[in-house]
């Protein structure tokens, strides 16, 4: 029993009902960052533990951030508590007008105070910022969210890029907050969704169907959770686990995900082409397995089957189902994976010819060809022109363009054609991670780098359990100079990766190379796939960094050869690449100081 004030004493089943209305509303169910800090200060609060709510605790156990944050430099818990103030004071005024029990934030303090009546705080009310006592005044205008941010160019002899404790490792934070926000909300994104749902339910297949029809794109359908052995409280929710892995593939927009009801899984009664069964298996005394088994519907036929463990030490239960859902979905539905292969497949026997051509733009993402390149290209256009809606041939159109403009394929208008498809794939697709990160990279090679932070978070926040997505924010925060940050989420992509694609060996190569890991970098050099001139950049950075002078002066010489200009105009090449001109300057300079090749 808790009292608000002196005299009124509400019950934790009151407080938590009134947590859980307002985690269930419209803007906190947006706003998984802010949710997390509010379900932990309740959480302290009525576990009689209020003392222990300091600015460190909340960015370390609310908020993802790493032991070494440092609450006096960074201010993202105060950044974070005015949100949770200002959002709470709307949440009130609107959608919360006639909760009985209101929970406020004081200015000036973390721990919450539950109350009846209305809020002490209009919505309009200036929000002045929370002060940790030994924390310097924070800057007059917070930023809107310095998780992903331009880091500037490194005093002194150290030029490595420097992250802030928030990013390591950062994808814990920001799916950690998802997850929490994943287990008050077994729906989310369904009503959240772009104009088209992508999670029906198994018994409406007429919206199933029609959807999917559209583009060809896989109907994966998930089972009900089942379990197996004697199940024990305290040790891994069945519903959790099942709710955090539907509301992890819904955030893919190249899937339709069908929910099989109980009773209403068996074949030909769900309108997929997959069905994914996920069992939890209990055994006397560790913590349960999970059996994942995907089958092809409606032959039923086994095509994987794999098992993950719910716990390791020293992982909380909400850590613990965002690993899975990454490792898991990873291996399904990275564009090497088991769901792409098993579509390729079908391509001999009449594929649907508009999904068809995704897949043929992950061939060319991964080899350079010019003939597949054309053929790809005019796939996704006619897929446009016969459905003007096709959020995702825009973005694969638009990613082709921009990737012949970075390494000089195509002429500079070709940007402006990326541009205008890009904006229409986001407008068509709002909750569409893949379509925030491609107007990311082309908003980075036109110079418009605080717009491309905007993109980046937002993709990040819209789908972190898709590797293409660590790996394109990872390889941005690298090139605006966040290197430590970028490589720590970079690696987290390879990771889950069955493969190398050049994105990422570049940025990885990048990192290692700013960092002065040459070991790491020419690893990654040997992963760098096709005949792209910024592969030969690389050669020449190493071979000159590890004592082999005319090694690198040999790939400027070919490089000189395709591209006579190259090195006289790095900075401009450069720029397309990478934003932090603390960056391209050292990359010009190690280039120039190679000398031996005609580079002019």
């Amino acid at each position: 029993m808790l009292r608000s004030d002196g005299t009124l004493e509400l019950s934790e089943a009151e407080i938590r009902a009134a947590l859980t209305r307002v985690l269930a509303s419209p803007r906190f169910r947006d706003s998984p960052q802010i949710s997390a800090f509010l379900s932990y200060v309740v959480d302290r609060t009525l576990a009689g533990r209020s003392d222990q709510i300091k600015g460190y605790t909340i960015a370390v156990e609310a908020l993802g951030r790493d032991a070494s944050f440092d609450p006096n430099s960074q201010s993202i818990v105060r950044t974070e508590a005015a949100r949770l103030r200002q959002e709470l004071a709307r949440y009130y005024a609107d959608a919360g007008h006639d909760d009985a029990v209101r929970i406020t934030l004081p200015r000036g303090r973390y721990v919450p105070v539950f109350e009846c009546g209305p809020p002490a705080v209009p919505p309009e009310t200036a929000e002045m910022p929370t002060v940790d006592a030994a924390a310097p005044a924070p800057a007059a205008t917070a930023p809107l969210a310095p998780d992903i941010r331009t880091v500037p160019a490194p005093a002194g002899g150290d030029r490595r890029g420097r992250i802030g404790a928030a990013w390591l490792p950062v994808a814990v934070m920001v799916i950690g907050a998802l997850v929490a926000y994943g287990l008050v909300n077994t729906l989310v994104l369904r009503a959240q969704r772009s104009r088209t749902p992508a999670v029906e339910q198994a018994d409406d297949p007429v919206r199933a169907s029609a959807y999917a029809a559209r583009h060809g794109e896989p109907r994966i359908a998930v089972a009900p959770m089942t379990t197996t052995g004697a199940v024990r409280e305290g040790r891994v929710d069945p519903a959790a686990v099942h709710t955090i892995l539907v509301n992890a593939l819904s955030r893919f927009e190249d899937i339709v995900v069908v929910l099989a009801r109980p009773g209403n899984d068996r074949p030909g009664a769900v309108p997929a082409d997959y069905l994914l069964t996920p069992i939890l298996v209990y055994g006397n005394e560790s913590d349960p397995v999970l059996t994942l088994r995907l089958t092809t519907l409606p032959d039923q036929a086994v095509i994987w089957h794999a098992d993950f463990e719910t716990a390791r030490p020293g992982e909380t239960r909400e850590v613990a189902r965002r690993r899975v859902a990454l490792e898991a979905l990873s291996i399904l539905l990275e564009p090497f994976g088991i769901v792409a292969a098993a579509e390729r497949r079908k391509q001999e026997q009449q594929q649907p010819p508009r999904y068809g051509c995704a897949l043929l733009a992950a061939k060319v993402a991964r080899y350079y060809d010019p003939g597949r390149h054309t053929q790809t290209r005019e796939c996704l256009e006619r897929a446009i022109a016969d459905d003007p809606g096709f959020v995702l041939a825009h973005v694969l159109l638009a990613r082709l363009h921009v990737r012949d403009y970075v390494h000089g394929l195509s002429v500079s208008s070709d940007l402006s054609t990326a541009v205008a498809l890009a904006h229409r794939a986001v407008e068509l697709g709002p909750n569409s991670a893949r379509a925030h990160y491609t107007l990311m990279q082309i908003e980075l090679a036109r110079g418009r780098v605080e717009r491309a932070h905007e993109l980046a978070r937002k993709a990040l926040a819209l789908n972190p359990y898709d590797v293409r997505v660590l790996m394109q924010v990872g390889g941005f925060m690298v090139a605006t100079g966040d290197v430590d940050g970028g490589l720590a989420l970079l690696q987290q992509a390879r990771r889950h990766l069955s493969t190398n694609p050049h994105p990422l060996a570049w940025s990885l190569f990048l990192a290692h190379y700013l960092r002065d890991e040459m070991a790491e970098a020419a690893a990654d050099i040997a992963e760098m796939p096709g005949e792209y001139d910024i592969n030969l950049v690389a050669r020449a950075l190493l071979s000159a960094r590890t004592g082999d002078p005319e090694g690198a002066r040999a790939a400027l010489a070919v490089l000189h050869a395709r591209q006579p200009t190259w090195i006289e105009g790095a900075q401009e090449r450069l720029s397309r690449l990478v934003a932090a001109p603390w960056i391209r300057d050292r990359l010009e300079a190690d280039l120039k100081a190679i000398g031996g090749a005609d580079t002019h």
